[in-house]
């Protein structure tokens, strides 16, 4: 037997464990880059062999470094006994579970550590202030936006850490830069999020207040309701490759949300190729909405369309309803590429305003939803 006949024995013997529960196979293609995974995986990590089983069962094996650090070590309780810790009801602690976007645990299944337990703290004592049912509504639109946030972080790191180097087939670079990641970013990103919030509750508090808007049961307020989209982007969708429609939606992104911030006004929510935004000072609607064109052809980006609506809107948890942002909706819709469509109510209010933009007449539309039909100005420069 020669020396590396011996030396393949040998790790061969070494790793017989890999082999056996079929993690490894010495004769692939990429089995020495597979067994520096495995090893960094449990010499550096400590992850058991059954692990990386489950692991590589559900497609996680690169990420399991990373995963392993999101959550912890210590005790771990059932969902019926962390109910029984925080003195709710097993019924409610199931529906707070649901509420923040999760699935019902297994009965037995010890899933929930002394961070979950103050998720259901937090719940138990909302509750008292403001009753179950609004409880699970905030819950509810938390566990949505952070679930956007998780995806746009996840999606960040397959596109640029794991794509690149998967293709040349450095996997433990890849478990180290998603542990790296989990280690010296995602507490960075937690603590921005908490920044962001503040600031996000000082500016939309100042913003009932700048206009002594009256509270109501149902959080009515009076705003300027304004959608955008991308003329054509149906047809753009089917012409693209998915990076370039993936490159055009950045930019389209990136370009909007600048111009909204900078305006001052806020953006509601993105529905694929268009953007909502709100504000409570018409005029700055306006502009915006002229900015908005602008800014998106010299981005050479697709022609945009506006439609504006300013009126009374209900404002919960965390959207915006009622007939003045349906009819932005429709508005935009009627809008032909590279136009803005404005309501009645807006031209009512600021024709006679000098602010660099002009109303003219666009006629009577008959918008779907809406029994008469709809006076419409265009928004002009």
């Amino acid at each position: 037997m020669s020396d590396d006949d011996a030396a393949a024995d040998d790790t061969f013997g070494d790793n017989d464990d890999f082999v056996a529960s079929g993690l490894y196979d010495p004769c692939a293609a990429d089995a020495e880059e597979r067994l520096a995974l495995l090893t960094y995986l449990t010499d550096e990590i400590g992850v058991s062999i059954p692990e990386l089983v489950h692991a590589e069962e559900v497609g996680g094996l690169l990420s399991l470094a990373a995963v392993r650090s999101l959550r912890p070590d210590g005790e771990r309780w059932t969902l019926s006994e962390v109910a029984t810790r925080v003195g709710v009801e097993p019924d409610f602690a199931a529906a707070i579970w649901r509420a923040a976007g999760f699935a019902d645990p297994r009965p037995f299944e010890r899933r929930f550590d002394l961070g979950d337990v103050a998720v259901f703290e937090l719940v138990r004592d909302l509750t008292t202030l403001v009753g179950r049912d609004h409880s699970l509504q905030l819950l509810r639109t938390m566990g949505e936006s952070i679930t956007r946030i998780a995806e746009a972080e996840v999606a960040l790191l397959r596109s640029n850490i794991e794509a690149p180097l998967v293709a040349q087939g450095q996997f433990v670079d890849v478990a180290r830069g998603y542990a790296a990641a989990a280690a010296r970013l995602f507490p960075r990103i937690t603590e921005v999020i908490d920044v962001f919030h503040r600031r996000q509750i000082e500016l939309i508090g100042r913003r009932y207040s700048d206009v002594s808007a009256p509270t109501s049961a149902v959080n009515v307020v009076e705003l300027a309701v304004g959608f955008a989209d991308i003329a054509g982007y149906t047809g753009l969708s089917h012409r693209l490759d998915p990076s370039e429609l993936a490159a055009m939606l950045a930019r389209f992104e990136a370009t909007t949300g600048d111009v909204i911030a900078a305006a001052g006004a806020n953006v509601a929510k993105r529905i694929g190729d268009a953007v909502m935004f709100v504000t409570n000072a018409p005029g700055v609607a306006c502009a915006l909405a002229l900015a908005l064109i602008e800014e998106c052809t010299r981005e050479r980006l697709p022609k945009l369309r506006v439609g504006l609506s300013v009126g009374e809107v209900i404002v919960r948890q965390g959207d915006f309803y009622g007939p003045t942002v349906n009819l932005a909706a429709r508005l935009v819709a009627s809008a032909e590429p590279g136009t803005a469509l404005a309501d009645a109510a807006l031209h009512s209010r600021l024709s006679r305003v000098r602010a660099g933009y002009g109303f003219v007449p666009a006629g009577k539309f008959q918008l779907t939803g809406f029994d008469e039909p709809v006076e419409v100005f265009q928004l002009l420069r």
